[in-house]
């Protein structure tokens, strides 16, 4: 059915999505189990071994039903929109619905595309979206660290790690962060950041935040996953709602042509808009682009 998700959201696929991964992690159940079996009746210099691979399965096991538990939770939702009355709004968002089904309200990923620097930014809530514009107007923040570094900051890291990011992010609630890797190890592809008005998120927090990465690198970031031909992104419900940040790079380059300015500037001046407007900053970017506003 069209839901006006941009072709990404397709029911039948998505429903394979969760079989299979309701079957991988059935699978992963059973080997656990049979370790776990083995490891009551094993010789000692054998226990090690039948236990790691127990933790190993069960670990395997409880990413697969997490991408089970969020990719239906995302299936329900869009059913309920799809049979209300006449559509109203907008179909509900992939990340609305991780962010529901995880129990962290704000969520941001960040996925950095090859080619021309530009960055494809998915939010859960309007909080997301405009401490996320906070990030990429400061040139500082957790989805910008390079290396990536996972973990939860605190309220008085966030501000001495940030100077600038970390005041402006407490002014919009946000007293501290947790942050995830998306992609491997060895190839990082983004990060997954949950936004918490709490200065210091429990380990609990932190460990979901790291499932749903773990979800989002096993199904929309998978290698198998088929690409859209037009942007580049995986054909996954995740980038169904994404901004693409090179439209920024093309709003500060009209900006400067028309204003006689520096990028600097004319960034300062979209912000400022932005912030008029009571918009996010991609959002009056695209509108400059579009020309259906202009900068005074």
């Amino acid at each position: 059915m069209w839901d006006r998700t941009g072709g990404r959201y397709d029911q039948a696929t998505l429903r394979d999505l969760v079989e299979t991964e309701r079957g991988r992690a059935n699978r992963a159940a059973r080997v656990a189990l049979r370790h776990e079996n083995l490891l009551e009746a094993a010789i000692e210099i054998m226990r090690p071994f039948h236990l790691r691979m127990a933790e190993l399965h069960r670990a395997t096991e409880k990413r697969h039903r997490a991408a089970v538990e969020l990719h239906t939770g995302y299936a329900d939702a869009v059913k309920s929109w799809a049979e209300g009355p006449e559509r109203a709004g907008l179909p509900p968002a992939f990340m609305a619905a991780v962010a529901e089904a995880s129990g962290i309200r704000s969520l941001a990923v960040t996925l950095f595309t090859k080619g021309d620097g530009g960055a494809a930014v998915v939010v859960s809530d309007l909080v997301a979206a405009k401490v996320n514009d906070l990030e990429y107007v400061f040139g500082e923040g957790p989805s910008l660290g390079i290396p990536f570094e996972t973990g939860v900051c605190g309220e008085r890291e966030l501000v001495s790690r940030w100077p600038r990011f970390g005041p402006a992010a407490r002014e919009l609630g946000v007293r501290a962060v947790v942050s995830a890797r998306l992609g491997l190890l060895e190839s990082p592809m983004g990060t997954l950041i949950a936004y918490r008005p709490e200065p210091e998120p429990d380990a609990e927090i932190a460990r979901s935040t790291k499932v749903v990465a773990d979800v989002l690198t096993d199904t929309a970031l998978h290698p198998g996953t088929r690409l859209d031909v037009e942007d580049g992104l995986p054909v996954h419900p995740l980038f169904g709602d994404s901004d693409l940040r090179v439209v920024v790079h093309q709003a500060t380059g009209m900006v400067m042509t028309t204003h006689h300015c520096t990028a600097t500037d004319a960034l300062a001046l979209i912000r400022a808009h932005a912030y008029s407007l009571d918009e996010s900053v991609i959002e009056v970017a695209r509108m400059i682009v579009n020309r259906t506003t202009a900068l005074n």
